[in-house]
Order: structure tokens, then sequence, then C-alpha cells
């Protein structure tokens, strides 16, 4: 029996359907569904293991004696990321430091959560007896990147822009244009740390003008700092050659002052060590230096009075300037065999 059904012709130039055309379409739409559900599936149970980390977070801090307080905490970034946000977040240290923030979050790609980004909002309230009773800080943004590796963080880098600091009472205030702060284990000393900080015309009372300094520094036994538990600094630095300062510059209209060398703390808490030091424009040397000083420190003007008499000339940048071997003793800056100042103990 034969099909006598009329058939439409061809058409000239249109390739005839391929029979299985229809059945890849199916297969296509299949798979992208599939990959959906699966993507869908890691992000719901790594955002459940996020929760679950930063649970144990909290209950291990509370167990040592700190604690983390995650008002109004959120946990989202769907489908790409994993979002978690506090506000306010406040953060108790074993010591009994306290530090409290307006606003934070946190943010990681889902497929790299061990590349962090954070954000603070300011206000922002540090509580400690180690160096300063209290501290308030405010800020235009704060963001941090952070790269984590198996317990501890590998590197963190730090951008805060228009940082003003002042103490809890408003005693003493500083502020800033600009202000970033690098942080890693060092890839050359094992358990040794390096930092690197920048700031761009920082202001402090008695300045005549905005300060910009640089410092490059590396930290023996330091990378217990980048650990979840942390380090007593003092006592990193109460070893001999501890602070390796490889650069610190100081400029303020027309003075630069560079320096490198070793420093550390006795076991009272004196300084010790050598920064032998290169500056130019030495005669404006002491209302630079008068803010890093305890009030009332002579070094400031000792020092610039030993750079004209005992300074040999070199230039800095290009330019005139002088250089002294400045060392300290048992908290005692010297200029080769003459005392310029005493610097009070850090404890």
């Amino acid at each position: 029996m034969t099909d006598d059904t009329p058939r439409s012709p061809p058409i000239p130039g249109k390739p005839p359907r391929k029979a299985g055309s229809k059945r890849g379409y199916i297969l296509l739409a299949t798979l992208v569904v599939l990959v959906i559900a699966l993507w869908s599936g890691y992000w719901t149970v790594a955002r459940g293991m996020v929760s679950d980390l930063f649970t144990t977070m909290r209950l291990a801090a509370k167990a040592e004696g700190g604690e983390i307080a995650c008002t109004d905490q959120d946990l989202g970034g769907f489908p790409f990321r994993f979002e978690l946000s506090c506000k306010p977040l406040a953060v108790t240290g074993l010591g009994g430091e306290r530090a409290s923030f307006e606003g934070f979050r946190a943010v990681a790609l889902a497929y790299n959560p061990w590349h962090v980004i954070v954000e603070a909002d300011s206000p922002a309230a540090v509580e400690t007896d180690r160096l300063v009773p209290g501290l308030k800080a405010a800020w235009t943004t704060a963001r941090a990147s952070l790269r984590l590796g198996n317990s501890d963080l590998d590197r963190g880098d730090i951008e805060i822009v228009s940082p003003v600091f002042s103490l809890a009472d408003d005693s003493l205030s500083a502020s800033a244009v600009l202000a970033n702060l690098h942080l890693r284990k060092s890839p050359d000393v094992a358990g040794a740390a390096d930092a690197a900080l920048r700031l761009d015309e920082l202001a402090l009372p008695g300045t005549a003008a905005p300060v910009d300094v640089l410092a490059n520094v590396g930290l023996a036994g330091g990378a217990a700092l980048l650990s979840p538990h942390g380090a007593d600094v003092i006592a990193l630095l109460k070893n001999e050659g501890a602070l390796t300062v490889r650069e610190l510059r100081l400029a303020s209209g027309g003075v630069t002052l560079s320096a490198n060398g070793s420093l550390w703390l006795d076991e009272a808490g004196r300084l010790n060590g050598t920064l032998p030091l290169t500056v130019a424009g030495a005669a404006g040397l002491p209302p630079l230096l008068a803010p890093f000083f305890p009030q009332g420190s002579n070094v400031p003007t000792s020092l610039a009075g030993a750079l004209a008499a005992f300074g040999q000339p070199t230039t800095l940048d290009g330019e005139p300037a002088v250089a002294v071997p400045l060392a300290f003793a048992e908290g005692t800056a010297r200029v080769g065999f003459i005392p310029v100042g005493t610097l009070p103990p850090l404890r």
C-alpha cells in the first residue's frame, strides 16, 4: 500500500531540516537546568558551611574570654558571592581589647572563598590598655583585601580614605588624606612578617604643614600576628634586632628625612638599635619630628643641633643633605657618643 499524500517540493537554497536538531536543543536545555541545579545546591551547602564557620568562630572567641557580636547578621549573595553583613559589629579580644564598627560587610566569591573583601563603616572605637586607653576613628571609606591561608592570614591590604583618629577624650587628634597598610608573611624569613605603611598629608597637632609618611619594616616572629589568636607586639619586639627598618621616610615642606636600620626593646621596654639618618633641609627638622615624640621631648631640637654639628655632607633625592649615625641604647638616643635625648619605655 502506498502513501499518495502530496509532499511539498523542496525550496531551492534552503537546507533540509535535520531530524536531530530538536533533540540537540532539548539536550542543551537539560544541561543548563542541571548546571543551575548543581550550582544552587553547591551555593546552599557552602552558605551553610560559611554560617557554621562564623558561628564556630563566635563560640571559640567566647570560650577563650573574647566575643564577636554581629547585630542584624545577614548572609546572602546568591548566586556568585557570599556576603556577610553586621550592623553594628563589636569584637572583644582575649585581653579585654574591644573594637566596634557602625557597619561591617565581608564579601567572597563563591568559587574563590579564600579571597575576602571587607568594608567597614565609621564611626569606630577601640579600647585597650596597652598603648592608649581609648581611640575613636572616622573615615569616608575603609576597605581591606584579605587573602586567607589554611588557618591564618597570608596577606592583607587596607585602604582608608580621609581617616580621622582621636583619643576618646578628644585631647589629641590626627587626620590624613589617605592611609594604606599592607601586611604579609615574609617570603624570605620563616615566621616573620612584613608591613608597609603610607600616609598622605598626615596632619598632627604641632605640625606647621602636613607630613607624608612611608615605612617599610620586617618583624621577626610577626607571622603570629596574622593568626586567629594574634600575638603581643611588645613581646615580639623584646628580641634583639626584632624590627628591621628597610625604609622610613618623612617629608613636609622643605624637609625630607630618610632612615633605615634595626630596632628592638629591652626587657624594660626601652628602645635599642641603630637608625642612621639622612636629612635634607635639616633646619626645619624640629617641628617635623616634634609630633612623633612625647610632649616636651628635647630629642627633635637636640637631633637638629647634632646634624648641624656632626652631620656628614651628602645628597638625598638630588638635594644637599647631611647624614648622622643615630643610635638608641636603653632608651637614650645618641649621635656618636653625644646623647640627644631619652624616650619613655614601652610596656
